[in-house]
Formats: structure tokens, sequence, C-alpha cells
């Protein structure tokens, strides 16, 4: 399976100087985190995946970001190093990109601002279900680019979102349906990825608690059919198309289920026959 990097954080430690921390008090995410970078310098160039960060390129500068809200694994690294430091804090760090790529510098902490975001984070249900759609909606975006990785992590924020609903029966029906939705958006992008395992638990999820969403019904498939699970495939090929006729992928991957149903059928019966010559 290929990896999906959250961050990767090579090291951190903090430097002394003259400045000592203004606070114990670590950001948390949805904190809006202002920093000042210095001797950034990336040791392997080009750095793999990273999106539109641009703070890599070895200018000084400073920052002001919302903890939690990068979307390229090495600004999700600066957020790590950042999340465990407190205002005026200064660290030498190194990220990198999951793919061998490496970027090191100095950063600090210059302060920290509470923000809405955070504690829509902790609001009330209706709150979260918000939340949730919009990490969705900036997840499909990250998609449509080809951003499969990124995608992927904002629909897992959408979905950590769904999950801390609290009073679930109250929000029952958006609940399902925003639940459904991401991890459907997730398991499409594990297919995209070539994790089929995971593709294929995805859809189970989305399918146990709407068992005729199509979408669900033909990821499972195809995750099936990658897995050569080709009965279990046909059945959900046959669902899907039952539910939807002319559903284009499901025609396709309902053909190579039964191919490879009778392949298997066809090895099934020689080895039979070698077994009882």
């Amino acid at each position: 399976m290929n990896r999906i990097p959250i961050c990767e954080v090579i090291d951190q430690r903090p430097l002394t100087d003259n400045d000592e921390p203004s606070s114990v008090f670590r950001p948390l995410s949805g904190d809006e985190c202002s920093v000042a970078l210095t001797h950034v310098r990336p040791l392997q160039a080009p750095l793999a995946d990273c999106g539109p960060s641009r703070w890599f390129d070895g200018t000084d500068r400073a920052l002001v970001f919302v903890l939690g809200e990068a979307d390229c694994v090495v600004d999700r690294g600066l957020e790590a190093v950042v999340a465990g430091m407190r205002p005026g804090e200064l660290r030498e760090f190194c990220v990198g990109d999951g793919r061998g790529g490496r970027v090191t510098g100095r950063v600090r902490l210059s302060a920290v601002r509470k923000t809405a975001g955070g504690a829509g984070w902790r609001g009330d249900d209706r709150l979260k279900l918000a939340e949730a759609a919009r990490h969705k909606d900036l997840g499909n975006r990250l998609y449509g680019q080809g951003r499969f990785v990124d995608a992927f992590h904002r629909f897992n924020r959408a979905a950590r979102a769904v999950l801390f609903v609290r009073d679930v029966d109250a929000v029952r029906g958006d609940w399902d349906a925003m639940y459904a939705v991401v991890c459907n958006n997730m398991a499409a992008c594990q297919l995209r990825l070539g994790n089929y395992e995971h593709a294929y638990r995805l859809s189970c999820k989305v399918l146990a608690v709407d068992p005729r969403n199509v979408k669900a019904l033909v990821r499972r498939c195809q995750a099936s059919a990658e897995l050569r699970m080709f009965e279990g495939a046909l059945v959900d090929a046959v669902r899907a198309l039952d539910i939807e006729p002319g559903n284009a992928v499901a025609e396709r991957y309902r053909n190579v289920a039964a191919r490879g149903v009778d392949d298997q059928n066809a090895r099934y019966g020689d080895m039979v026959k070698k077994m009882f010559a």
C-alpha cells in the first residue's frame, strides 16, 4: 500500500536565546499562529507534493496561519513543530516531504490568537457539521486538482468533526449524510492511491449507514476486484446496477468480476480434476 504521509518531522530542538517564552500554553487546532522563519534551506530539491507552499524557498519571512489548515505535507510538518511550542520560543527544525526531500530552518512562535474556528470545533453539534462541510468542500477542490493525499487529509478532518458530534440522534439525517459523503470521498482517494484494502473498509462504513449508496457499492466493487475478491465485486456491481441502471463504472467492473469468477471456477475445477485423477 502507498503510505499517506500526515507530516514528516525529522528533527526539532529548542534553541536558547534572550527571549523567554511568554506563556506556558501551546497553540491548539484552530488557533492563529504568527511565526518568524529564518535560516530556511532545502536539503534536497525539488520537494514533492508541496502544493502551493513556498515558505521553504530560502527566504526569511513572517507567516500567519491557522493551525490545522495546512494543505501539503511540508506545511503540516511545520504545523507539527509549532504545535509543540510556546509563544516566544525558538526552535530549529528539519521536516520532510515523505519522499526523501527535506528542508531545515528556525522558527519562532511570535504570538497565538484564539479564533472563531477553534471555538467552533468545541461548539454545538450543528457547528461541528458545518465545520465538516467546510473541510469536505476544500477536499473536493484538492481532489479536483489531482492532489489526492491532501484531499484525503481534508476529508479525514471532516470525518473527525462528524465523529465529535455528541447527540447524533438529534441530527441523525444530516449526520448520516455527511458521514457517508466523507467516507465515500476518502475511499475515492484511497482507490486513486492504490490502497484497495482501505478503500474497501471505508466503503463498508458508508454502506452500514446507507445500504443503497451507489457510489459506495461501486467503489467497494472496484476495491474487491483489485483485491481479486471477484464474487463480492460481482454482487456489489449487480446491486449498484439494480439501483442505477446504466452506471458505466458498475457495468465495467461487473464484466471484470464475472470474468474473474469464471477464471477462478475454472482453476478450481482443474485442481479438483488433478486431485482425483
